[in-house]
């Protein structure tokens, strides 16, 4: 049985590979899901993964001896054209948005997890001019079981 911490991180998976255009989204980032990004990544057309930022005491009272809560970082990096860098980050925020706060992907989670919430987001654009990509860094909160 995987951790509860693996648990999320496969259900946020399955859920963020869903985000192609054949299926309705905007973007294309969910094709480039992976839990292990390395530096050939940058040569690729989309790159979207999720990782465990820290985890902290239960903010609701009836889960404190139960449950953590589970931070966890969203990052995804799409191809964009110099002009239209604004625009492709608004499509990635808005289909990461999207599918994550699609009720119906609240079956890919198992029971004893709550379904991600949103906290913020940054934009992270390329140091250098012309680099070809737009990316975003988003913040999701979880309750999750201690064990």
């Amino acid at each position: 049985m995987p951790s509860p911490r693996k648990a999320l991180l496969d259900a946020m998976g399955k859920t963020l590979q869903g985000i192609t255009k054949q299926a309705g989204f905007l973007t294309d980032a969910g094709v480039g899901w992976t839990l292990e990004p390395g530096p050939g990544d940058q040569d690729t057309e989309a790159v979207l993964t999720a990782v465990i930022e820290k985890q902290q005491r239960a903010t609701d009272q009836a889960k404190v001896n139960t449950h953590r809560l589970t931070t966890v970082s969203v990052m995804a990096k799409v191809p964009a054209d110099t002009e239209k860098y604004q625009e492709a980050l608004d499509d990635l925020i808005s289909d990461i948005e999207a599918a994550l706060d699609n009720s119906a992907t609240a079956r890919n989670y198992p029971p004893s997890h709550q379904v991600p919430v949103y906290v913020g987001m940054e934009p992270l654009l390329p140091e250098k001019a012309g680099a070809g990509w737009v990316g975003v860094l988003m913040t999701y909160q979880s309750h999750i079981p201690k064990k």
